[in-house]
């Protein structure tokens, strides 16, 4: 529940900040044909592990958008993080999704617009669980993953954009009895966006 509020405050924020700078723009009526966008940055992932204590990985993510309104679109979201050591194991860590989902910009004001969207998948986790001082459980889990958050995206020049986001990510891996448990990832993406055709 602490990262679900974590991600609620955070997107609290990010409107409160564009409802500070002034009036909407009405939203246009839908686009007579869909406009695409693509976008690849920085993913920061804080990964919550079954010792309880949260592991920071770093990678990269891309992503592929469909507006297909100025309200509505279809995100396809895959991102790679890792982290050279877990818990003093000296075993690296990484996560892997492939997750897909609705869109919904509840915000357009001229250049910037405010997004939410829920996506669901597949999530890879190669990590580590430490069971006593000399022994770890180490291993590849694959399972069922979901994401849900939302943020800003804000146009800087022609097609470009920056788009700045903020999940709740839960992925699956095992703990020290090799039992199956959920993990409560927080995860922050910085990215370019370039758009193709205009919304």
């Amino acid at each position: 529940m602490r990262i679900a509020e974590r991600v609620a405050v955070c997107i609290f924020g990010l409107v409160a900040s564009v409802l500070a700078q002034g009036r909407f723009v009405t939203p246009q009526a839908a686009a007579s044909s869909p406009v695409f966008e693509a976008s690849v940055g920085y993913s920061y992932l804080a990964l919550d592990t079954p010792s309880q204590q949260r592991v920071g990985l770093s990678g990269i993510d891309a992503s592929g958008f469909v507006d297909f309104s100025s309200r509505w679109g279809l995100t396809l979201d895959s991102s790679y993080a890792r982290a050279g050591n877990v818990l003093g194991t000296g075993h690296g860590a990484n996560v892997m999704t492939l997750l897909i989902g609705p869109t919904f910009y509840p915000v357009d004001r001229r250049n910037t617009r405010i997004f939410v969207h829920s996506m669901a998948g597949v999530g890879l986790v190669n990590s580590a669980v430490p069971v006593t001082s000399t022994y770890y459980l180490g291993g590849t889990l694959t399972r069922f993953s979901y994401a849900t958050g939302g943020g800003v995206e804000r146009t800087v020049a022609g097609p470009l954009a920056v788009r700045v986001g903020v999940d709740y990510l839960r992925t699956t891996f095992a703990n020290s009895t090799a039992t199956m448990q959920f993990q409560n990832n927080l995860r922050i993406v910085t990215s370019v966006v370039f758009r193709f055709g205009r919304r």
